[in-house]
């Protein structure tokens, strides 16, 4: 490819238009090899193929840079890379464009830096020259060599014409004078020639020992490459190792002390590991002073085994004939790695000779570009001096052609024989003059000639110095290579038995982690033992609550199926409902495995000691707390439940009437029990102790004991810091007896309540036939005269109202409402609420008129739009839910 076209090319896909010309540099010898492709033979290994002929294949190392690597098709076939070849042709032409006139102020710099201009170039280095017992190079020979020039030793004259073949004596001498002249010429001429030889020769010497050093630029800077993989290699390798070997030491050191009967910071007495064992710190690190737990011990003699410490879980010869071999390993390893260490330091050398190596390489340069710049400085000013001298000696030589002829023609015109003895005379001065002026010419030429002479010499020297240098260069980097190649391989063998060590070394980790390991696994076993009695507890909770279900539907089906249902002809029961007169469906899942519960020793606090007692039993405790409640909310929240029985003629919008609640007379005041009625689903704080509502506190309780469980387990694992356990065995029996004393108060105070009801009952008759006589007489309390209605449908002072809550105001304080039919927006006034109660029964005895101003402000407190009219009610409570 012409060197215009292949820098036009543009970035991107492969251009197969024209043939690829390109320069491969041998790095050994300087010699350039000119390699046409064609397009479609461009690759490596046609490439090789064409240096095959300067170089064996086998012996080929082909390096492209910058950065210097081995060349891939890839890389090779693509525009950037022979643009950027070409580039580089162009500046190793140190030569080209130069005019004699010129050429000795106008030449380009030699070895300038070419990282930063985008060339790149290709260098042939064989692998042969490498080798230890590889033959020193040729020596450099120029030519013309050094020494003197072959010059004429007589002039070599055209014969005369045959009308001057007579022999005069003025003819003899005058040819003796041509001759010299021509003698003179044909030697300067030789100079001249000699010189423009001398300086080209001179000049590719220069360039082929640019040439070799830039091969061992790229040389080192190859060796640059791997030797900063190398050490990055190593360091990564150093610092794994370091760390490792650090663990390893610390280890095996306190391996010894983990497998000692006693300890002098050992708990005495203990009867489980305590929280404060913590790997590394220095307690409880012989395993014979961790106790086990009693559980495990009565586990480990059931099994015919004596084990009372960690130690006697763990197999003693075995562990310490292990560590043994862990510990030579460990040792051996130690040592490899120190050899390692030293031979990638002998590999990779110290700064100081790295220093030297390039300090000596700079100097090489140097010694180039002087030579260089003295072949331009000298070489083209003596070839110019040559040229100038060969062109007076051309003239001198014509000039005395000129004369001579003259000389002749006159001696032989018999019209001028006159006067030829003044023509030769003159003839003979001026040629004699000549002669004299030319005779320093040969001289100088043959001195100048002695300096190219030398100047060659001296370059040919410096060329084979420099090819010796680049040999010895060469072998040393290829041995340092070796050594580089040789360590990294010793790096991978070392991350092997690294590995290896750590593996083996894990199982000594498990004898000194122990006490930790014992600590999670207590842990463990409490998790689990908490899941299967939550999964247990949640599994009778849901059976008994289904039964539960099932039981009070089967008491309504038959309500029924006794009642409305007698009146249903055989359709209603054949065609629309089929299953109408059948049971309820059932509900029999198979309860979970325990088995895992059965086996699972009991290393933590009894559930009992935390208010449960075993799975299938009830909670005593818990049943006998709820029935404390139970009766408090009954005593408290619902003072009106079964307060008055009446009959269907007196159910109407008396106070007394609407607080009864019987069955038979339903009330407009709604309470907890009596909308629950004998559904399960819709069970209250008001609803009587049952054993569905203490399974499902007995589950709920477990289930919070796995979850508590769980997150301790976690925060271990995490490294944190357990939180404190407020419940342990002392309080857990503290709680027990608690609940004994509790059990013993709620059973006397539920005689005294079944004996308050009797009284409560007795009291209900008595008013009845109190009221009822009144009746009949026409007399009735004052209260009664007054108002003895809830009203509804308008309130005026005096009224009885009943105020529900609807919601919370601004300041979070309960709202109740009046109920009412038609007149809404009348609210109980907050001065008159005490507590949250369900609802209030008073009467009237003020009634305010407002209007709602902002929402969200003090003149709107109950959120109602703005301009809407509402009452505040002061009332007098009677009664309060």
């Amino acid at each position: 490819m012409p060197m215009n076209q292949s820098l036009k090319m543009e970035p991107g896909s492969f251009d197969t238009s024209s043939v690829i010309e390109l320069r491969v540099l041998a790095a050994s010898t300087g010699v350039c090899h000119h390699i046409s492709l064609h397009p479609n033979e461009f690759s490596v290994s046609n490439l090789r193929n064409r240096l095959a002929a300067a170089l064996p294949i086998e012996d080929q190392i082909l390096l492209l840079g910058p950065p210097y690597k081995v060349p891939k098709d890839s890389i090779l076939r693509t525009n950037e890379i022979i643009a950027a070849l070409h580039l580089g042709d162009e500046e190793d032409d140190y030569f080209s464009d130069r005019t004699h006139e010129h050429e000795s102020s106008d030449h380009r710099s030699i070895l300038a830096p070419t990282e930063k201009t985008g060339s790149k170039r290709l260098f042939l280095f064989s692998k042969r020259a490498l080798s230890e017992g590889a033959p020193d190079p040729s020596p450099c020979l120029l030519e013309p060599p050094p020494g003197p020039l072959l010059l004429p030793t007589e002039a070599d004259m055209p014969p005369p014409p045959p009308s001057e073949t007579k022999h005069t004596p003025l003819r003899m001498a005058l040819d003796v004078y041509e001759r010299q002249f021509m003698l003179d010429m044909a030697k300067g001429r030789a100079y001249a020639d000699g010189a423009d030889l001398r300086l080209a020769a001179c000049r590719k010497c220069i360039a082929e020992q640019a040439v070799i050093a830039q091969a061992l630029r790229a040389a080192v800077s190859n060796l640059a490459d791997h030797r900063s993989s190398a050490a990055r290699e190593r360091n990564q390798f150093s610092e794994e190792y370091t760390v490792a070997a650090a663990a390893h030491t610390t280890l095996l050191n306190k391996f010894d002390s983990r497998l000692a009967w006693k300890s002098c910071n050992a708990d005495e007495g203990s009867g489980a590991v305590s929280s404060m064992i913590v790997y590394g710190t220095g307690r409880n690190e012989s395993l014979g002073s961790i106790s086990l737990h009693p559980s495990l011990v009565s586990a480990a003699r059931s099994a015919g085994r004596v084990m009372e410490s960690l130690l006697d879980a763990v197999p003693i010869d075995q562990e310490k004939a292990w560590a043994s071999k862990c510990r030579t390993a460990h040792e051996r390893l130690a040592t490899s790695f120190q050899e390692l260490d030293a031979a990638f330091v002998g590999a990779l050398g110290t700064t100081a000779s790295w220093n030297e190596s390039t300090q000596s390489d700079l100097s090489a340069e140097e010694a180039v570009k002087t030579l260089f710049a003295e072949v331009e400085e000298v070489g083209i000013r003596v070839r110019n001096a040559q040229v100038e001298r060969l062109a007076t000696l051309i003239s001198n030589h014509t000039e005395a052609v000129k004369i001579v002829s003259s000389a002749v023609k006159s001696d032989s015109d018999p019209s001028q024989q006159g006067s030829g003895g003044s023509g030769a005379n003159s003839a003979f001065s001026e040629l004699e003059s000549m002669s004299q002026s030319a005779k320093s010419i040969i001289p100088s030429m043959e001195e100048d000639d002695k300096i190219l002479s030398d100047l060659s010499k001296r370059v040919a020297d410096s060329k084979t110095n420099a090819m010796q240098r680049m040999k010895s260069r060469l072998r040393q980097i290829s041995l340092v290579q070796s050594s580089i190649a040789r360590a990294s391989s010793g790096v991978t063998v070392l991350r092997n038995a690294l590995t290896q060590q750590n593996s083996d070394i894990e199982h000594l980790e498990c004898v000194v982690g122990l006490p930790k390991a014992y600590n999670d696994f207590l842990t463990e076993i409490r998790r689990r033992r908490t899941y299967c009695i939550a999964l247990q507890s949640n599994a009778s909770s849901l059976v008994a609550r289904l039964d539960s279900m099932r039981a009070d539907e089967v008491k309504l089906r038959e309500r029924f199926l006794k009642g409305p249902g007698r009146h249903l002809m055989p359709a209603f029961y054949n065609i629309f409902a089929p299953t109408l007169a059948t049971s309820p469906p059932t509900f029999s899942p198979p309860l979970p495995d325990m088995t895992e519960l059965e086996t699972l020793p009991n290393v933590g606090e009894e559930l009992t000691g935390l208010g449960l007692g075993s799975v299938e039993s009830e909670n005593t405790g818990s049943r006998n707390n709820e029935r404390a409640a139970s009766s408090t909310s009954t005593l408290t929240e619902c003072p009106s439940v079964q307060q008055h029985t009446t009959s269907k003629e007196e159910s109407s919008m008396d106070v007394t009437k609407v607080l009864s609640n019987t069955p038979e007379n339903p009330s407009l005041i709604v309470s907890a029990v009596e909308a629950s009625g004998n559904d399960v689903i819709m069970q209250t704080i008001c609803q009587e102790d049952t054993p569905t509502h203490r399974n499902q506190d007995t589950a709920d309780c477990a289930t919070l004991m796995y979850e508590n469980a769980v997150l301790r387990q976690a925060l271990e694992r995490a490294g944190c810091k357990p939180p404190k356990s407020y419940i342990d065995s002392d309080t857990s029996a503290k709680i027990e007896q608690q609940s004994k004393e509790h059990a013993s108060r709620v059973t006397s105070m539920e005689s005294e309540l079944a004996a308050l009801k009797l009284e409560l009952q007795k009291a209900k008759i008595e008013a009845l036939e109190l009221r009822k006589t009144q009746t009949e007489s026409g007399t009735t309390p004052p209260e009664q005269k007054q108002c003895d209605k809830i009203s509804h449908t308008s309130f005026q002072v005096g009224d009885v109202g009943l105020f529900m809550p609807t919601g919370r105001s601004r300041e979070g304080k309960r709202i109740y409402l009046a109920f009412h039919s038609g007149c809404p927006h009348r609210y109980l006034s907050p001065d008159c609420i005490n507590g949250t109660p369900d609802f209030v029964l008073g009467r009237i005895v003020l009634q305010e008129e407002f209007v709602a101003g902002a929402i969200d402000t003090e003149a709107n407190p109950f959120g109602l739009q703005m301009g809407t009219k509402y009452w505040v009610l002061t009332a007098e409570t009677l009664k309060r839910g």
